[in-house]
Order: C-alpha cells, then structure tokens, then sequence
C-alpha cells in the first residue's frame, strides 16, 4: 500500500481544502458529526450559579470515536484513528481552529500510536512496530519514513530529529537527521549508552546530549553538530534495574543545567555527588542525606525516593527541608513546587520550594502547563478547569468537561483537548 493513500469516508462527501494540491483528495469530516450547540449542552457544564465571566468553549469535537492520538499546534488538532483494517492502518487528520473544519486527511499503512509536531513536521510512530512516518503538516503530504529495528526519535527540535539505534553488539548510534527530508547532519557511535541524560532534551533548542554507560562511562556530545565536548568516569556499575527500594546498591544519575548529580547507596551509607559538566569535575560531595533522583526545582533541588521528598541547597546539597508527605516534587515557577502524595491515586498542593510548607492543597489534579484539570469527586467523569496564576500560585475556575481521563489531555496557547466521555476528542478555548 501507498505511503500516503486519500482516506474515502463512504459516509459523508469529500470537498476540497483551499490550496490543496492537484489530484490529492480531501475528505469531509468523520460522522457523527456533533454541532457545537451540542457540545455546549453536554460537554461542558458550569455552576449552578451561572457561568463565570471568563469560560472554558468547546470549539471542535473531531470524529465520532477516540482517537488512537492526537496533538495541538498554535492553529490545528492533529488525530490519529483506525483505518479500514485497525491493526495495520491509520487515518491522519488535521482540522483547523478555532473553525474545525478539517484541512487534509491521510491514510499510512501502520497503527499510529503517538503524534508529535515541531516546525511544521507532524511525526507518526506506531506502538510496537518500528516504523515511523514524518508529514507535512500543512498539507498532510508524507515527506519520509523509516522503519528500522532498534531505531527510536529521541526528541524533535527546530525541524531536526535525533535519533537512536541500539546495536547487538552494545554500541549505540546517535543521529541527528533533518526532520523534512531524513537527510543527515551528522551520526556518532557511543559504546554501552545506558541512558540519554540532560533535562533540556525535550526543549526548543537542546545545546548538548549527555550519555551514560552502563559501566558508568559519561559522554557529552553537542547537540547542533555531535562533536565531543567532554568525558568522564562515575566509577560504578549501573545495575540492571531498579527494586523500587532504593536500599542497598541503589545508584540513580541526573542531569541539570550544567551538573549531573549521582545518589548512591553503598555499605549501608547514602551519599549525594555533584559534577560539573562536561569534563565531569566534582563540585561538592554530601554523605548520610536522602537517597534519590536529584532534578531542579528553581530555589532548591528536589530529590525522591518516592517515600519523601527533600528540597536541598544547590551550592552544597545540605538539606533544607523534608516532607514524607509528597512523593514527588518539580518546580511551578516564582518559588513554587506541584507536589504529588503517597496514594494510588494521587492528590497534589502548591509549596514554597525554599520552606517546603503547603501553600495551596489542590486535590486530584492534574497540572498542564498553566492549567489545573481537577477531578470532581462529587460527579464521576466531570473534571474542572482552571488557569493557574504563576505570580502566587492561585487559580480561577474557567469551566468543567466530562473526561474519564484527564492524563490524556494536552495543551497548546489557549487551547486545551482531551478524550471525552461522549467519544470524540474535544478542543476547548481557554480564556
């Protein structure tokens, strides 16, 4: 089959989206198709009061069904649904907001499990099979592909991807391909890499890759052209997995910024070693402390175990505060942490970072970027909406959807979308 064949929907026509090219077919939206007066009445549900002066509106609710996948641009949703046979077919579709109507539609021959957009390339990747197809997305036009054992997209940035490819014999290649055309900017080949390290990975534009070994070997690379910037020796073994116990043997690298941070439990004594990257140089040294995985958390650096969390000094890794209250911390911005508890299913606060102490309990909430998606535990499937405000950590309710699974949210500017109880995948604007 085709790389990139024109769905046919047999149940509604197909029309044509401005400027598309000649002789590719656009198809009309997938039925049902739900009018927005619709998802006024029944996705969205406001106080009895009346509603706010500023509102959460639905403004699309694309497909009939959930989607396999979906992500958000400035100015589009992006799915993925079933083709006509589900296990090796998938349906990719952009629509437009806040108008919803649906730009382009494309078929690929693989299950598509997971959409990610970076500079106008949307990426498809399925969920156990190795291919990945990179689209335009602007007109849905597939530009490449790549199906290749043991290759994995680290990360796309400014329209470049990196990729990884694990070889039998323990070495690992790393390169960096551009994201339109596959074409390769450079390659270099790691011996035993273990891990992909540095924090800023996943951001708009990364500066270095650090690589651990599993003979605790580190490398740092530059990102922009893969050239060595430094190596180190950690002087440990990693072990092959982890317990969960954090007990004896324990060994957990992290890097922030420009330090990588290794906890370690050896002969019954914890200890918590700071190095500067990339020549490995060690800046401070601290025995007897929490155990844990060590990540930035503004005024402090946080460590877990997933039993406590401690805030500790950057300068020298003393312990500011600890709280056996949280399971997790990471930084919210102007002093503030999200904070994650002990249960099964979790409920979160805001603290101040430097102190610890509780500055705003938050429930079952779930943050994404600015928003606060809190589970209603009065009415099952509903979730409210909030906007947080990055100055003091308080936040204004804008509205509530029914959702049995707000983890599957995302968010882009003022537009949030998630999977709906009703079945399609809906986008609200945020005030």
């Amino acid at each position: 089959m085709a790389d990139a064949v024109p769905l046919i929907d047999l149940d509604a026509a197909p029309r044509a989206a401005p400027g598309a090219a000649a002789g590719r077919a656009r198809l009309g939206a997938p039925r049902p198709v739900l009018v927005l007066a619709v998802l006024v009445a029944v996705l969205v549900t406001l106080t009895a009061a009346g509603p706010p002066a500023r509102t959460m509106r639905p403004v699309l609710a694309a497909g009939g069904t959930a989607a396999a996948a979906f992500t958000l641009g400035t100015d589009a949703l992006y799915t993925a649904g079933f083709g006509a046979n589900p296990d090796s077919e998938s349906g990719i579709r952009r629509y437009a907001l806040p108008g919803g109507e649906q730009l382009w539609a494309t078929s690929l021959p693989q299950n598509v499990q997971n959409l990610t957009l970076d500079s106008g390339v949307l990426l498809a990747r399925s969920g156990s099979a190795p291919r990945m197809t990179f689209l335009d997305a602007a007109d849905g036009k597939v530009l490449w592909h790549l199906e290749e054992s043991g290759a994995t997209v680290i990360t796309l940035s400014r329209g470049r991807a990196l990729l990884r490819t694990d070889a039998e014999d323990g070495s690992t290649e790393l390169r960096l391909v551009s994201a339109r055309t596959g074409a390769t900017i450079w390659r270099r080949v790691v011996d035993g890499v273990g891990e992909i390290l540095n924090d800023d990975l996943f951001t708009a534009d990364p500066d270095r890759i650090v690589a651990l070994g599993v003979d605790g070997h580190v490398t740092t690379v530059r990102f922009a052209d893969g050239s060595v910037l430094g190596e180190g020796e950690l002087g440990v073994h990693l072990p092959d997995q982890l317990d969960g116990s954090f007990q004896a043997g324990f060994v957990g690298v992290t890097v922030s910024g420009d330090q990588l941070y290794m906890s370690r439990r050896d002969a019954g004594v914890a200890s918590l070693t700071a190095y500067g990257l990339p020549e490995l140089t060690r800046r401070w040294r601290t025995e007897g402390g929490p155990t844990g995985f060590v990540h930035d958390c503004g005024p402090v650096l946080c460590i877990s175990d997933t039993r406590w969390v401690s805030g500790l000094d950057p300068s020298d890794g003393s312990v500011r505060w600890s709280d056996p209250a949280w399971s997790n911390a990471f930084a919210r911005g102007n002093g503030l942490l999200l904070a994650y508890d002990q249960q099964e299913v979790p409920e979160s606060a805001i603290l101040d970072a430097r102190t610890g102490a509780v500055r705003r309990k938050l429930g079952r909430t779930l943050t994404i970027g600015r928003l606060e998606l809190r589970e209603d535990s009065d009415a099952p499937g509903r979730t409210w909406v909030a906007v947080a405000n990055e100055g003091d950590g308080t936040a204004r309710t804008v509205g509530s959807m029914q959702t049995g699974a707000p983890y599957g949210c995302t968010a882009s500017g003022q537009y949030l979308a998630c999977p709906t109880t009703a079945g399609p995948t809906t986008v609200w604007q945020i005030p």
